[in-house]
């Protein structure tokens, strides 16, 4: 996984300067605040954020980091939905099934003997992906002067690689890693932003740095 700043090589055609690096970062760090301050009030409980990272990835490559930290071929939750405008993608709110349903149980009643999310607790992730997910999509839209428009996020389940996709056509990857304080959930925001997009992208970033 790429860190926070870090780059393709040099004579990479996809290769991010270290300014557009570091803005991408403050960018979304600055998209997720407002709605994981709302998620925080909503649970009555800090959500803590990881600083964002991110890297030219494929879809294949992610699963496997992801699921990886995600109890590996066991089944995720997932709320997801496509984004257009300036630059076009999908974004994806990821939690282990167990994961997920300790976060919901924070807003409604949970069978302590279930195994896997009902339609309840699914209900329940999809309107804690929309607040996350579309809240940041709405801040980007403030940062970059241009509407980004998210699809009605849906949910999704089943093994990593069914949620996420294995294609090897390569994605801008952008991760932030999610955590309720207690420590009993955890779990990442995802944005594949498409190369084709790239240029616009990067116009977008300039947009923002001048503004910021």
């Amino acid at each position: 996984m790429g860190q926070p700043g870090s780059v393709p090589s040099a004579d990479d055609p996809l290769r991010l300067d270290a300014d557009e690096a570091d803005a991408i970062a403050e960018l979304f760090n600055i998209g997720m605040g407002e709605p994981a301050a709302a998620l925080s009030s909503m649970l009555g409980e800090e959500v803590h954020l990881s600083v964002p990272s991110f890297s030219v990835s494929t879809r294949a490559r992610i699963t496997s980091e992801v699921g990886d930290e995600l109890d590996g071929d066991q089944p995720v939750c997932a709320v997801r939905g496509a984004f257009t405008g300036p630059f076009t993608g999908e974004a994806l709110l990821i939690f282990p099934e167990r994961g997920t349903l300790a976060l919901v149980g924070r807003l409604v009643p949970v069978d302590p003997a279930a195994e896997a999310p009902g339609e309840m607790e699914q209900d329940a992730l999809t309107e804690i992906g929309n607040i996350i997910l579309n809240g940041c999509l709405a801040s980007l839209s403030n940062l970059i002067g241009g509407e980004l428009s998210g699809a009605v996020p849906g949910y999704g389940a089943g093994a990593p690689a069914a949620v996420i996709g294995s294609g090897t056509d390569p994605v801008l990857f952008v991760r932030i890693d999610m955590a309720l304080a207690a420590g009993d959930a955890s779990g990442h925001a995802l944005f594949l932003l498409d190369i084709a997009s790239l240029d616009a992208f990067r116009e977008a970033i300039r947009r923002a740095l001048a503004g910021l």
